[in-house]
């Protein structure tokens, strides 16, 4: 069996990375500009890199022909010493930065490399940057210092006519002004298509508040499809029969599930309340029981618009909680699991571990009884171990008299404790 590994680098690909490398900085300039706009166009980077390329050669060859400072005299020396010193300094850090966050994948990661810092020096993939970086630093550091020393350019030449100046000008001009109404077009044309899409497909949508009127973040909506027989599913069904999301800051959801079809919309659907999310199953139109449920006859391409569910918080209380190994030594990196007795299907609730509070407690929703264990995770070299305690159970109905506190203990003596970098 043979495998396509890709063009080779030579001849196919040397030429593109011979461009990229001479271009290194406009191209860098272009993706930062494109990256800062995060719904642009695909093509967007390809826009400004046009003219930033112009821009940049014609740098260099002005630097080539007059000398690296350039003509006409620095009046204010002390403000283009503070600049060359200024770019000098951060590009030196952003240089360091970017080589030691490299280093730090490699020790982090071992295997893919045995030595990190000649990995690091050996990524092909960020020599062209890398490089650039080293020659903007080195030209910045030789113009601050032949500043400093009372240099300054020629001033027997220009650099460019007044008339080559305003062609640049009207040219730059006139280009952005294609360049914008490219990507307004391109804009145009997205909202066409998407339009178009939505128009058909299923859009459902709503909003989830809590009984103060706050809006609920990222708490889970779904979509559930009525069986047949008229019953409701439990726990996992086939991913193409239900349509899920969660819902933005401002508490709202969006829908839209693959086929028409009889439904039942809930909020946190056979889930346990959480830490982070108190509140019970809820179904819509506004109702804590599936019998009184709304039935939606979904058609297709059908376009609803729900009204708001509101969600009721349940109350939370604090548990005084600690941890500490079979010989007393406390473990203050260790995180507790909680589950909830009543909800056997789920795991964690809220599918999140908890750690201690500053006074020591968690806080979990009341009225239910919980299953409990702390867990820490060691460093035992080229591999991970999990040190778990046994399981405690507790209950926090109102019929508790009070909170007991829980204290867990690790099997063993104490690890090093591992942690991510």
């Amino acid at each position: 069996m043979f495998y396509d590994a890709g063009r080779p680098f030579w001849p196919c690909e040397a030429p593109d990375f011979a461009l990229r490398l001479l271009s290194a900085p406009p191209m860098v300039v272009a993706l930062l500009l494109a990256n800062t706009w995060r719904t642009a166009p695909s093509y967007f980077a390809y826009i400004t890199e046009l003219p930033l390329i112009l821009l940049w050669w014609w740098f260099v060859g002005t630097r080539l022909d007059f000398g690296i400072l350039g003509v006409g005299r620095y009046k204010l020396r002390r403000v283009w010493l503070s600049f060359f010193i200024a770019s000098f300094a951060l590009l030196l850090s952003v240089f360091a930065w970017l080589q030691w966050e490299d280093v730090q994948f490699y020790r982090t990661y071992p295997y893919v490399a045995g030595n990190p810092y000649l990995a690091s020096i050996k990524n092909m993939k960020l020599l062209p940057s890398r490089l650039w970086l080293l020659v903007l630093i080195l030209a910045f550091g030789l113009a601050a210092l032949r500043v400093a020393r009372g240099r300054s350019g020629q001033t027997d030449r220009k650099l460019a006519s007044p008339r080559t100046i305003r062609l640049f000008g009207l040219g730059l001009v006139l280009y952005c002004a294609c360049a914008a109404g490219a990507v307004w077009h391109s804009k145009l044309e997205e909202q066409r298509r998407q339009a178009e899409y939505d128009l058909h497909r299923i859009i459902i949508q709503g909003r989830v508040l809590d009984d103060r009127g706050s809006s609920v973040y990222a708490i889970k909506v779904d979509l559930v499809p009525i069986l047949k027989n008229g019953e409701i599913p439990h726990g996992t069904i086939p991913y193409d029969e239900t349509a899920s999301d969660f819902t933005n800051k401002n508490g709202e959801y969006l829908l839209s599930p693959g086929q028409a079809g009889r439904y039942v919309l809930s909020v946190q659907w056979d889930a346990p309340p959480s830490t982070s999310h108190p509140f019970l199953t809820r179904y819509y139109p506004n109702s804590a029981d599936l019998k009184h449920a709304k039935t939606l006859e979904i058609t297709p391409a059908q376009h609803l618009i729900l009204n708001l569910i509101q969600l009721r918080r349940l109350e939370l209380v604090r548990v005084p909680v600690s941890v500490s190994w079979s010989d007393g030594k406390p473990e203050p990196d260790a995180y507790l699991l909680f589950t909830n007795i009543q909800y056997p299907q789920f795991g964690a609730i809220g599918n999140e571990a908890l750690h201690p509070s500053d006074d020591g407690t968690v806080s979990l929703p009341i009225g239910f009884d919980y299953g409990a264990t702390a867990q820490v995770d060691c460093d035992d070299g080229p591999k991970i171990k999990n040190a778990y305690t046994p399981r405690l159970t507790f209950s926090l109905k109102p019929a508790a008299a009070e909170t007991k506190p829980l204290h867990f203990v690790l099997p063993g003596n104490r690890c090093r404790v591992w942690h991510p970098q």
